[in-house]
């Protein structure tokens, strides 16, 4: 059954960055960064390929991306605008089969069955990705395989903007750290073991891979050889989110109820709003923050009923704060958890005072941007942020500040976004 499949890996080439560029086309022929608050403690969330070729990645400390690339173009990312795009391209891919399972915001799985074949399938990715071009003005590119494995893989080799159809035989000259799963600290246990491509792995048999790594030794004798029986999960069956959370990280350690409360009550707005975008309002509220030794905690609490309202989400947060917080914090964040359907429950006679207001705001937002509608407390963080009270002094001075773009996508030089 598993060799009759056929599965694609569709995901999206630079998401973020492309997303971001397709509204500034003056921004396609410089290196795009996009972050959370441009600050010294955020890491880059994606970039454009111009960026990537300079040596900036995913996951990279903002501040070591500006050494890299001190003229980069710096856009602070916006989740709501990255889910539109992502169920405009759920959309185009519906109307080719409902075989689909979402792993990210921009990759996703999706079988052809068996009548499809090798030139169909082909076939089938072109259209595809000619259908989210259209559709969007983004690309993506498209792995094929017979199974998850495979296709994962080959949307790898695939990138940028083309289409791959990988086999077991065709990955032996691969390196280990290409099969989908296999991180950095396993790939140096390999490479202690002089294990350096998948046809090494493939060269040592299942009793030698298990004495040299446990349990992931018998996983990776058949990950080498492209077996993979993992089987797609279509995005109705799959299971619901435990939690719905946002954190921040400051650029400086901070101790007052003035510099926490005003970002504490934006994460609480975001775990609001995505808990609406998503159908699911949660019981449970759950404040974390980081302490300046990196030390982690969190204090949680139980409302009476569940709920997705900024309002009542960032109240009982300042309560947990302020029960807990005493002291200088690098983090904070607000997690929505024993999350059930927005549709589940009893019906309420009356709707909830806030409920209007949040869904008018989410409205806005999705229209105009994250910016467009703000509390006066967000609006507080936001307008620190703009005289540099927050952020300003982590990015570099001179002439070579990078170009910082407000949500309007107008351009200027300085150091605040």
């Amino acid at each position: 059954m598993g060799e009759a499949r056929t599965i694609l890996h569709v995901d999206m080439d630079a998401y973020f960055a492309s997303v971001e560029i397709l509204g500034r086309p003056g921004l396609r022929d410089r290196p795009v960064v996009v972050s959370g608050n441009p600050s010294l403690r955020t890491v880059v969330s994606s970039c454009n390929y111009i960026a990537r070729r300079l040596g900036v990645r995913s996951g990279m400390p903002l501040a070591a991306a500006l050494r890299l690339v001190p003229d980069a173009v710096i856009v602070e990312g916006s989740t709501g605008k990255y889910g539109t795009y992502t169920r405009r391209i759920l959309k185009v891919l519906m109307g080719f089969t409902p075989l689909i399972e979402p792993v990210s915001i921009d990759e996703v799985f999706i079988e052809l069955g068996p009548p499809d074949g090798k030139a169909g399938a082909s076939m089938v990715a072109v259209g595809l990705q000619k259908a989210i071009l259209r559709e969007t003005g983004l690309w993506a590119s498209i792995g094929i395989g017979g199974n998850k494995l495979l296709a994962k893989m080959a949307s790898k080799q695939a990138k940028p903007r083309g289409i791959c159809r990988l086999e077991p035989e065709d990955i032996t000259e691969l390196p280990v750290d290409r099969i989908w799963g296999v991180g950095p600290e396993t790939t140096a246990a390999l490479l202690r073991f002089g294990m350096r491509t998948i046809g090494d792995l493939r060269s040592l048999d299942l009793r030698r891979l298990r004495a040299m790594l446990g349990v992931h030794g018998e996983v990776l004798f058949f990950l080498c050889r492209g077996v993979d029986h993992t089987p797609l999960v279509p995005w109705d069956e799959t299971e619901p989110p435990k939690s719905i959370s946002h954190e921040h990280t400051f650029h400086r350690d901070v101790a007052t109820p003035g510099e926490y409360l005003p970002v504490l009550a934006n994460m609480a707005r975001k775990v609001a709003g995505r808990s609406r975008d998503e159908g699911y309002r949660g019981s449970i509220v759950t404040l974390r923050y980081r302490l300046p030794n990196l030390k982690s905690h969190t204090r949680a609490r139980q409302v009476s009923k569940p709920t997705d309202q900024d309002q009542l989400l960032f109240r009982v947060a300042r309560e947990l704060a302020e029960e807990a917080l005493g002291f200088p914090i690098r983090l904070i964040g607000v997690s929505l958890g024993g999350l059930v359907p927005a549709s589940y429950g009893q019906l309420e006679l009356f709707e909830e005072p806030t409920g209007r207001l949040n869904r008018i705001s989410d409205a806005i937002r999705k229209k105009f941007g994250e910016r467009a509608v703000l509390s006066g407390r967000c609006l507080a963080a936001y307008m620190e942020r703009r005289e540099g009270r927050e952020g300003a002094d982590s990015l570099p001075p001179g002439p070579h500040a990078p170009y910082l773009l407000d949500r309007g996508g107008s351009r200027r030089t300085g150091r605040t976004v």
